[in-house]
């Protein structure tokens, strides 16, 4: 199982809600673990977003790449994530890519 690839002596404090393949569109920097950007759901409510990025720690521009991703305030948006959706990921109001859940993880099925 992927979710056995979350390193959890790197990643002490939390557990992953998502396995994402995040693609950075709008980025012409490299982005590393822990980058925190945030993700639209649930129509336009926005959410603060922890991700630990699986295979070398690290997102590059245009690169389709698996992380692992802890959402801030999930009680606010219950039930509404599914497999195979796509999410909206920015900076403040400045889209920068999207994320497309493989597996949810939690109680947000």
């Amino acid at each position: 199982m992927i979710i056995d690839k979350f390193d959890r002596n790197e990643n002490p404090d939390w557990d992953p809600d998502l396995l994402v393949e995040v693609t950075f569109t709008e980025k012409v920097v490299v982005v590393k673990n822990g980058y925190r950007p945030n993700y639209k759901v649930n129509g336009d409510y926005l959410t603060s977003t922890h991700h630990w990025f699986i295979e070398t720690g690290k997102a590059e521009p245009n690169q389709p790449t698996k992380a692992f991703v802890k959402l801030i305030t999930p009680e606010a948006y219950p039930h509404c994530l599914d497999k195979g959706m796509v999410i909206e990921v920015g900076e403040g109001s400045r889209k920068i890519g999207t994320a497309k859940v493989i597996e949810i993880y939690l109680g947000f099925k």
